[in-house]
């Protein structure tokens, strides 16, 4: 008699606890995050985490007015079979002018089966990019569908650097500086007459610049090709009346 109250204490406890787990599996609710993904995912293999970047029109082709930044977003949480909006705000710390240097999509929204995705920022070149740089700070806020609860981490102990996953900042400008392409020893001094002139003659496109000589830049035979095919348009240009001048006033030279 004894054992079958034993046993009979021992189902039912069981039974019990199998309830409570079913009661707090049906009941358990939750708001999913959304996060910035390049501050925990990086944008390029083996590159860093950040919470801010930039880009320059620099390089880009004079026709080119405007681009677009695809800024990545991410769940943690489930994965839904329907649209949810986020909500995004601009900092008023940023230097940008809403509807004049940039605009953001009118719906920003993770779209249904997506985990990730991305906000469009389309960013405006306009002239005085030429001599200031401007920022965009993006800021994610909670909603009916998401929640902010991932802010910042530290990432450096001793300084107490932290990274942010829920506050974004992008720089853009449009000011030439030197690329690490470009060679003094077969090009001369830099000049951004010079550097599209030299781009336009020959059909090149002013990204490959971008890199420095070497595995993934220019090889040293296309550095002497380029050199020796403007040393020759100058020559020729010159000997039929027409020199070749720099923004200074000064005649172009190529080594």
């Amino acid at each position: 008699m004894n054992k079958i109250l034993i046993f009979s204490i021992i189902f039912l406890s069981i039974i019990g606890l199998s309830s409570c787990n079913q009661e707090e599996i049906a009941i358990y609710k939750d708001t999913d995050n959304i996060y910035f993904s390049p501050a925990v995912f990086a944008l390029v293999n083996n590159g860093p985490l950040i919470d801010s970047t930039g880009f320059s029109f620099g390089l880009d082709n004079p026709i080119i007015k405007e681009r677009v930044y695809k800024l990545p977003i991410r769940v943690q949480g489930k994965i839904s079979n329907v649209d949810r909006k986020i909500k995004v705000t601009v900092d008023p710390s940023g230097t940008a002018v809403a509807g004049t240097h940039f605009v953001l999509p009118e719906n920003i929204v993770l779209h249904a089966g997506k985990e990730v995705d991305t906000i469009a920022i389309k960013v405006f070149r306009t002239a005085d990019m030429k001599k200031s740089k401007f920022t965009i700070v993006l800021n994610l806020e909670e909603n009916e569908f998401f929640s902010t609860k991932m802010q910042t981490r530290v990432t450096n102990v001793l300084t107490q650097k932290t990274i942010s996953f829920i506050r974004f900042k992008l720089t853009f400008e449009d000011q030439i500086t030197q690329p690490k392409g470009w060679v003094p020893g077969f090009f001369g001094a830099f000049s951004a007459k010079k550097f599209f002139l030299m781009c336009d003659l020959m059909h090149l496109d002013p990204v490959i610049f971008n890199q420095p000589p070497g595995a993934l830049g220019l090889t040293v035979s296309d550095v002497q090709y380029y050199q020796n095919f403007m040393k020759r348009y100058l020559i020729d240009q010159k000997a039929s009346g027409n020199i070749i001048y720099e923004e200074d006033g000064t005649e172009m030279f190529f080594p």
